[in-house]
């Protein structure tokens, strides 16, 4: 049993990533201490949720392959209702993001190196076709770097972060949703990290460097926008050796989340299944604790005040690290749910 709790009202959504009935958008909810789970739609590979400023809607990214599909839902008590439901118009989409005015929807199309923009009507549903505009790069992990990848899209006050996996490359945006179509994303600065890192997931620390997980380099790496690729800190993911236990023998770095006062960032190591924490309030981090998960391939993290939680896949289940001074003390288990993903608070 996990003392993880939901303060009242709130209620925790989970993308359950498979390919059966049983899976897709479903909705946790704690009631004496005991956890309920609820599914609220049948989705193929759900794989990334984010919310609408402003609405009670979610969004969702969905498949696999070259294939790829968006969802909107409008959450109440009685459950979930489709707001729409259509291509990405492009592979694997794997993130996504609203602009702070509820105009926009931004999705990153993995596979197919393109960002989508989407238009979002008053009520939270899609408005018209998606636009596209492509990214190019690479870098030097032939397999997974012959193209601009892009992995997560994230707003840093007005400016859209684009983490690209495939060139190494953070890129920013100014976002403007007067523009028609893909013109409303104006292309700012990028910033090289280093090479062969892979950049996955990112973080923006209390004085404003990013802290960055590196899926091909199995690192965590740290730095400012503009700084050349040498000025940033790189540092190794895990402390583990060896092959890795999970799907691959290499270790593929996922997830990477900050403390609420931003000392640490937490990070989820693929394949080694471990969670290390890392203290970056200084100029180089350090890493001051590795733990085993418990799970199997932990996809997602999500941080509260008082706990780091652990989103699973391919054990299905999420589990609750408790923090002291925060870092975690030990592993607890919350529930079971089958292909948990990704982990997104609601209230």
């Amino acid at each position: 049993m996990s003392e993880f709790e939901l303060r009242s009202g709130q209620a925790l959504l989970v993308a359950s990533r498979g390919t059966e009935p049983r899976h897709g958008l479903m909705r946790w909810t704690q009631r004496d201490g005991k956890w309920a789970g609820e599914h609220l739609a049948t989705v193929h590979q759900l794989s990334c949720l984010t919310r609408h400023p402003t609405l009670p809607v979610v969004y969702g990214t969905s498949r696999m392959g070259m294939e790829g599909d968006i969802h909107a839902w409008r959450i109440d008590e009685g459950g979930a209702t489709t707001l729409g439901e259509k291509s990405s118009e492009g592979a694997e989409p794997c993130h996504l993001v609203v602009d702070s005015s509820g105009q926009l929807l931004i999705v990153t199309n993995y596979t197919t190196s393109t960002l989508g923009v989407q238009r979002i009507a008053t009520d939270g549903s899609f408005d018209g076709p998606i636009a596209l505009l492509k990214l190019s790069g690479s870098g030097p992990e032939i397999e997974r770097q012959d193209d601009g990848h892009p992995h997560q899209a994230f707003f840093d006050g007005d400016t859209l972060i684009v983490i690209d996996l495939g060139a190494d490359l953070v890129r920013e945006f100014t976002v403007d949703p007067t523009r028609p179509g893909a013109e409303a994303l104006i292309a700012g600065r990028t910033t090289a990290v280093p090479p062969n890192t892979g950049p996955r997931h990112c973080v923006v620390l209390p004085d404003g460097r990013l802290a960055i997980s590196g899926e091909l380099g199995s690192n965590l790496v740290v730095g400012r926008r503009g700084d050349a690729p040498s000025n940033w800190a790189d540092v190794k993911s895990t402390l583990q050796t060896g092959p890795a236990k999970t799907r691959w023998e290499r270790n593929y770095p996922g997830d990477v989340q900050r403390s609420l006062d931003g000392k640490h960032v937490y990070f989820a190591n693929r394949s080694h299944d471990t969670i290390t924490t890392f203290e970056v309030s200084r100029v180089d981090p350090v890493l001051v604790s590795e733990l085993d998960s418990e799970t199997a391939w932990p996809q997602h993290l999500l941080v509260t005040a008082d706990h780091v939680l652990v989103a699973g896949w391919d054990s299905s289940s999420v589990k609750a690290l408790p923090l002291a001074n925060g870092v975690p003390t030990g592993v607890e288990h919350v529930f079971d749910c089958p292909g948990a993903g990704w982990l997104l608070l609601w209230d």
